[in-house]
C-alpha cells in the first residue's frame, strides 16, 4: 500500500510539471523544456558550422520555429548570433545578442542559463579583439568568467581566460598577459582536462614571450604547441602557424616566416566563410614580401587586404597597411605613391609600438630618398627614442611578470598545505569506507559463488539423471528385440528361397543394407569411405526402381584418403535419397546422379548433383516425403557446429547453376572437426 501511495504521488507531481511547461508562453520565462532538442542541434550546428555556415543557420531558423519554451528560444537566438561571428559579420554578432540581454530581466536564473549568458559575453568579447578594442573584450570576459563559474559548464573557464590574456597582450600589458594564461593552466590541471585542452595555452605563451624577447622560452612553448597541431581544428591552426610565423619575423628569419605565413594562408583559402583569417594573413605576407623584395606579391596581398579593412572599417589594419604600402612604393621607386600613402595616413588613437617602430623607419627611409635629411634624422631619433622606451616598457613587463608569477606560485603553495591537512583527515574517513565496500564486495562474490556451486550442482544431477533414463531406455530396446538377430534370421531363410536368382540377389542386398544402415546410424561419425560404399549399396537397390538411364557417378579427387576423413553419418546417403526418390524417379529420359568429393580450403567438399526437376521446397508433389531425413541431419550439424567455435560445418541446398535443371547439394566438412560431444 505504501508503495502504492508513493508512485500515485510521483505520478501527480510528474503532471503537474507537464501541466506547467504547456501553460509557459514563447515569450515568457518558463521552466527550460527544449534544452535537451536545443543540446543537441547545438553539437550540429557546432560540427557543420566552419564547413557550411548557411546549413547552419538554416538548422536553426527551423527550431526556432519548433520550440515553445522562451528560454530555449534566446538560446537558439544566442546559437544564432555565433554562426554570424564566422562570417565576420560582426553587426550581426552584436544586434541577436542585444535581443538576449534584453531578456535578461525576465530569464529564469539557473547554471545552464548563466551557460548562455557566459557563451554570449566571450563572443561578444571575440568581436571586440576582431574590431581592435581590447579594453572592451576584456570587460566581457570578465563578464563571462563570473557567468561560468556560476554555470554548469567549468570546463569552458581555461578557454576564457586564454581570451583575456589575448585580450591583455594586444593592449600591451604583458604581465596580466601570462598571468592569466598561467591562471589557465592551472584550471585545466584543476579540472583533469587532457592535454589536447593546453596547446592554445602554450603558443599564447610563446607570443607572450615573443614579445617580451625572450625567444628562448617563445621558441620552447610554441614547440610544445606544435606537437599537437594534426589534433587542432581550422581556427586553431591558423592561430599557431600564424603566430609560428610571427615568432620567425621577429627574430628575422622571414623565409621561414614566409613558410609558416604560407601554409595559414592555404589553410584558411579552402575555407571561404573565414574572411577576417583570409586578410589579416594577408597583410602578414604582405610585409615579408616587402622584406624579401617579392613586391609584385607584396602589392597582390596588400591591396586585397586593404579593401577588406576598409570595408569593415578597421582603422588599425587600415594604417598599417597604408605604412607597408609607404615601404612597398619606394622600393618600387615610386615616391608619388609613397607620399600619396603618407598624406592618407593619420593616428587612429591606441597603436601598437612595434607598429609605430616600423611606421618611423619606414618615414626615415622616405625622407632619405627625397633628401630631407632633417626630417629623416628627426624620425631616426624618434626611432631610437620609442625603441629605448619599448626596451624599457619590457624590462618592466618582464619584472612585474615575474613578480606576478611569484605571487601567484605562493597562493598556490598556501594553498596546496591547505589540501594536504585537509586530505589527512579525509584519509581516515576513505579508510573506513574502502572497508565496508571490501565485506560488501566479499559477500557478494561469497553469494554468487554459491548460487553460481548449487547451480552447478543441479545440472551435474540432472544430466545424469537423463544419462540414466537413457541407458535404461537403450537396455529396454535391446531386451525386446535384437536386429542383428533378425538380419541372421532373414539371411537363413532368403539362402533357402528356391524362387529367382535376381530376387534372391536383390533380398540378400537388402538385408546388408539395413544391417548397414543399423551400424552406421549407431555413430555419430564414420569414415568417408564407409558412406561412400553404403551410398553405392544403395544405388545398386534403387537401380531397378529409377528405370532405364540412369547413370550413377561416385568420384574423388585425387590424393584424398577418403579412409581416414570422418564426416556425420548419414550425411551423404540422405542426399543421395533425397535426390533419386524426389528427383529422378518417375522422370522420363536420361537420369544423372553425380557425387564429387574434392578439397576445399581446409577441407573436403561433397556436391551431390541430379538432373532431376530441381529445388522446389515451396511445391508439393507425388513424392514429396516427410523430410524427417533432412531434419535429423540439420539438427544433427546445428549440435555438432556449436562444440566446433571456429571451425563448422556448411550444409547448402540449391538449384544447379551450370545451365542445367536440377538439384545440388553442397557439404563442406574441416579436417579438423571434431565429433566429440
Amino acid at each position: 500500500m505504501k508503495q502504492g501511495a508513493a508512485m500515485s504521488l510521483f505520478g501527480l507531481l510528474g503532471l503537474l510539471v507537464l501541466l506547467s511547461c504547456g501553460y509557459t508562453d514563447k515569450h515568457h520565462s518558463g521552466a527550460l523544456c527544449g534544452q535537451t532538442f536545443v543540446d543537441s542541434l547545438e553539437v550540429r550546428v557546432q560540427d557543420s558550422l566552419f564547413s557550411n555556415v548557411l546549413y547552419s543557420r538554416s538548422q536553426i531558423r527551423d527550431a526556432l520555429i519548433q520550440v515553445q519554451d522562451s528560454q530555449s528560444y534566446y538560446r537558439l537566438i544566442a546559437l544564432y548570433g555565433k554562426t554570424f561571428f564566422v562570417s565576420s559579420d560582426f553587426d550581426s554578432v552584436l544586434y541577436y545578442h542585444r535581443q538576449v540581454k534584453e531578456f535578461l530581466p525576465k530569464a529564469v536564473r539557473c547554471s545552464r542559463w548563466n551557460n548562455v549568458l557566459s557563451e554570449i559575453y566571450n563572443m561578444e568579447g571575440n568581436v571586440w579583439m576582431q574590431l581592435n578594442r581590447p579594453d572592451s573584450a576584456i570587460m566581457d570576459y570578465e563578464q563571462a568568467y563570473r557567468y561560468c563559474l556560476e554555470g554548469e559548464k567549468l570546463q569552458r573557464l581555461p578557454d576564457i581566460c586564454i581570451n583575456m590574456a589575448d585580450a591583455y597582450l594586444h593592449s600591451g600589458d604583458l604581465a596580466h598577459t601570462a598571468s592569466y594564461y598561467r591562471r589557465a593552466l592551472f584550471l585545466c590541471d584543476s579540472l583533469n582536462l587532457s592535454e589536447h585542452t593546453k596547446f592554445p595555452i602554450y603558443y599564447g605563451l610563446g607570443q607572450t614571450y615573443m614579445e617580451l624577447r625572450d625567444f628562448v622560452l617563445s621558441d620552447y612553448y610554441y614547440e610544445l604547441a606544435g606537437q599537437f597541431f594534426d589534433g587542432m581544428n581550422v581556427g586553431e591552426k591558423w592561430t599557431y602557424l600564424n603566430n609560428r610565423g610571427n615568432y620567425y619575423y621577429y627574430i628575422k628569419d622571414y623565409q621561414e616566416a614566409l613558410k609558416y605565413m604560407r601554409r595559414a594562408n592555404e589553410l584558411v583559402s579552402a575555407h571561404s566563410q573565414m574572411v577576417f583569417e583570409q586578410n589579416f594573413i594577408k597583410v602578414n605576407l604582405g610585409e615579408l614580401y616587402v622584406l624579401t623584395d617579392n613586391l609584385d606579391s607584396a602589392q597582390t596581398c596588400l591591396d586585397d587586404s586593404y579593401r577588406f579593412f576598409s570595408k569593415i572599417q578597421h582603422n588599425s589594419a587600415v594604417h598599417y597597411i597604408e605604412t607597408q604600402m609607404i615601404e612597398l612604393a619606394l622600393k618600387k621607386g615610386n615616391l608619388r605613391q609613397a607620399q600619396k600613402m603618407i598624406a592618407r595616413t593619420a593616428p587612429v588613437g591606441h597603436l601598437d609600438a612595434n607598429m609605430l617602430t616600423i611606421r618611423n623607419q619606414y618615414l626615415q627611409h622616405y625622407f632619405e630618398r627625397i633628401g630631407d635629411y632633417r626630417h629623416a634624422y628627426e624620425y631616426l631619433k624618434r626611432d631610437r627614442h620609442l625603441d629605448d622606451s619599448i626596451r624599457s616598457e619590457r624590462v618592466q613587463m618582464r619584472v612585474a611578470e615575474l613578480d606576478m608569477r611569484y605571487r601567484q606560485n605562493t597562493v598556490v603553495l598556501r594553498k596546496e598545505m591547505r589540501i594536504q591537512q585537509q586530505e589527512g583527515e579525509v584519509r581516515a574517513l576513505k579508510l573506513s569506507v574502502y572497508i565496508w565496500v571490501l565485506v560488501s564486495v566479499l559477500l557478494v562474490v561469497g553469494t554468487i559463488v554459491i548460487i553460481w556451486y548449487m547451480r552447478k550442482k543441479r545440472e551435474f544431477l540432472r544430466e545424469r539423471f537423463f544419462q540414466q533414463i537413457n541407458r535404461i531406455r537403450m537396455e529396454n530396446l535391446r531386451s525386446r528385440i535384437s536386429p542383428h538377430f533378425t538380419f541372421n534370421v532373414l539371411g537363413r531363410e532368403i539362402n533357402q528361397f528356391n524362387g529367382s536368382e535376381e530376387v534372391k540377389n536383390n533380398l540378400m542386398g537388402l538385408v546388408k543394407y539395413l544391417r548397414r544402415s543399423l551400424e552406421l546410424t549407431e555413430k555419430l561419425s564414420v569414415p568417408l569411405q564407409d558412406e561412400l560404399d553404403f551410398v553405392r549399396s544403395y544405388i545398386d537397390l534403387e537401380k531397378g526402381r529409377v528405370g532405364d538411364g540412369f547413370t550413377p557417378t561416385v568420384t574423388i579427387e585425387d590424393g584424398l584418403d577418403a579412409t581416414r576423413i570422418m564426416v556425420p553419418s548419414m550425411i551423404v546417403q540422405i542426399p543421395v535419397e533425397n535426390a533419386i526418390k524426389h528427383g529422378l524417379a518417375g522422370k522420363d529420359g536420361a537420369k544423372e546422379l553425380a557425387v564429387c568429393v574434392s578439397r576445399q580450403e581446409n577441407g573436403v567438399c561433397i556436391t551431390v548433383a541430379d538432373n532431376g526437376r530441381g529445388y522446389l521446397p515451396q511445391v508439393s508433389s507425388a513424392t514429396c516425403g516427410t523430410g524427417t531425413g533432412l531434419k535429423v541431419l540439420y539438427q544433427t550439424i546445428q549440435l555438432l557446429n556449436a562444440k566446433n567455435k571456429s571451425d563448422k560445418i556448411r550444409f547448402d541446398i540449391t538449384n544447379r547453376n551450370d545451365g542445367k535443371t536440377g538439384t545440388q547439394v553442397s557439404v563442406y566438412i574441416p579436417f579438423r572437426f571434431s565429433y566429440d560431444l
